[in-house]
């Protein structure tokens, strides 16, 4: 536990709306903490009802697929939240949350979360829409993951990672490429299978190594090779 951080919600997208009063009331109410990166926040199938408020760094939202590999759902960074479907329907967590980075969180109990959605309609009408931006990304991933080779979903993770370099017009690089098991997470397969994955990228030339990151070679290509069809 911590002690309150005045102004520290008007951080969080969901009270943009709201005067400084309604905030600070709202600020009250809450449970503060730190939380290291790595921690657990709640686990999948826990009983807690808490909605969560990312003041500062960052979560990770994870479930486990039928092969008990476990697959990433979202990052959750400072200003947004989590933990809003326990506190709307009862039911126990359907997704386990870790910290990514050291954060400060603000979480509120789910019944007084209910409240604050029926004394204001504005954050009402902000929680379903985010919750139909959910459903919709949630669409989309599963068709990823159903459709798409382990491979392929590999190659479009490298591809959604890689930036512009701006020391090179028209190159692409990804500096500083994440861990083969946070590679894995979010492509629904091991780590083992991303080594695989990259090795035959760099193979094929479509990118290279270089120091703790990789230069795009040929964009086209990897665009094609993560948006094929029927790759083994």
């Amino acid at each position: 536990m911590m002690d309150v951080i005045d102004g520290g919600l008007a951080r969080v997208s969901l009270f943009s709306d709201m005067d400084e009063t309604a905030l600070g009331d709202i600020e009250a109410r809450c449970n503060w903490s730190r939380v290291p990166t790595g921690a657990q926040i709640f686990d999948k199938d826990s009983d807690t009802l808490d909605v969560y408020f990312v003041v500062e760094g960052a979560v990770r939202i994870l479930t486990t697929g039928s092969d008990e590999r476990e697959v990433a759902l979202a990052d959750v960074i400072a200003g947004n939240y989590f933990g809003e479907l326990a506190a709307i329907d009862g039911m126990k967590r359907s997704a386990r949350v870790v910290a990514t980075k050291d954060s400060v969180l603000a979480s509120l109990e789910g019944g007084a979360f209910l409240e604050l959605m029926r004394q204001y309609p504005v954050i009402a009408i902000k929680v379903v829409e985010r919750l139909t931006r959910i459903v919709r990304s949630l669409d989309s991933r599963v068709a990823q993951l159903s459709s798409q080779s382990e491979s392929q979903r590999v190659w479009g993770e490298i591809l959604r990672l890689a930036q512009p370099d701006p020391a090179k017009p028209d190159s692409w690089q990804i500096a500083d490429l994440p861990n083969h098991k946070e590679i894995a997470a979010w492509a629904g397969t091991t780590r083992e299978k991303v080594a695989q994955a990259i090795g035959e990228l760099a193979r094929e030339g479509v990118v290279r190594r270089r120091s703790m990151g990789l230069v795009i070679c040929d964009l086209p290509r990897l665009q094609l090779m993560a948006a094929a069809r029927g790759a083994a």
